[in-house]
C-alpha cells in the first residue's frame, strides 16, 4: 500500500453553503487519474461542529461516515441516527441536515456521480467499514503506529491491513 494523501497535509475549505469546513482528500477530477474505469467521485473530511444543513450536491450519490460520535441527521423530514461505524447513504439533491450532535467531531464523506440509467456504465466506488480483503482504497479513521489519521491508502491486491487500525475502505 502507499499513501496518495493526508488530511494534515491539506487546507480545510468552506462547504458549498458556507455552514462548515471540509477538507478534500480526492476531487472529481482527481478521481479520474486515480481510477479511470469508474464513475468520477469525490472524497472530504468535514468538520461537525454544531447543527447545520448539508449542501444540495444534485447528480451525486452520497456516503456519510461520521468518525467519532453517533449523529442524528434530518433526511428528507426523517430523523436517521447514524452510528460511526455504519455508513448512511442518500443522494445529494435529498434536503439533509445534521440536526443532533453530542460533540464536535468528523465525517467522511463519499460523492460518487449518479449514472443517468445505462447499465453497462462505469461502476460506483463504494464505501464500507469492514475490509474482507480486498479493496481499491483504505481511509485510517484513527492514528496508529506510522499511520496518521485520515490518510487515503491505495491498497495492493496483496495488502493485509492490521487489525488495530480503524479504516473505510473504498472498494
Amino acid at each position: 500500500m502507499h499513501v496518495i494523501t493526508s488530511f494534515g497535509d491539506l487546507e480545510p475549505v468552506p462547504w458549498a453553503n458556507g455552514a462548515g469546513e471540509t477538507t478534500e482528500l480526492v476531487s472529481l477530477t482527481d478521481s479520474q487519474a486515480l481510477t479511470p474505469s469508474l464513475r468520477r467521485w469525490r472524497l472530504s473530511i468535514a468538520r461537525l461542529d454544531r447543527p447545520a444543513a448539508f449542501s444540495p450536491l444534485p447528480g451525486l450519490a452520497r456516503t456519510f461516515l461520521p468518525i467519532g460520535a453517533e449523529v442524528g441527521l434530518e433526511i428528507d423530514g426523517q430523523l436517521h441516527f447514524v452510528a460511526q461505524d455504519e455508513p448512511q447513504r442518500f443522494r445529494g439533491e435529498q434536503n439533509v441536515s445534521l440536526v443532533e450532535l453530542g460533540s464536535p467531531c468528523f465525517a467522511l464523506n463519499l460523492m460518487v456521480e449518479i449514472d443517468d440509467g445505462a447499465s453497462s456504465g462505469p461502476r460506483a466506488l463504494e464505501m464500507s467499514t469492514r475490509f474482507t480483503g480486498s479493496g481499491l482504497f483504505a481511509v485510517t479513521l484513527d492514528s496508529g503506529p506510522g499511520q496518521p489519521r485520515f490518510q487515503l491508502l491505495e491498497l495492493e491486491k496483496s495488502d493485509v491491513l492490521p487489525d488495530h487500525l480503524g479504516v473505510a475502505i473504498l472498494h
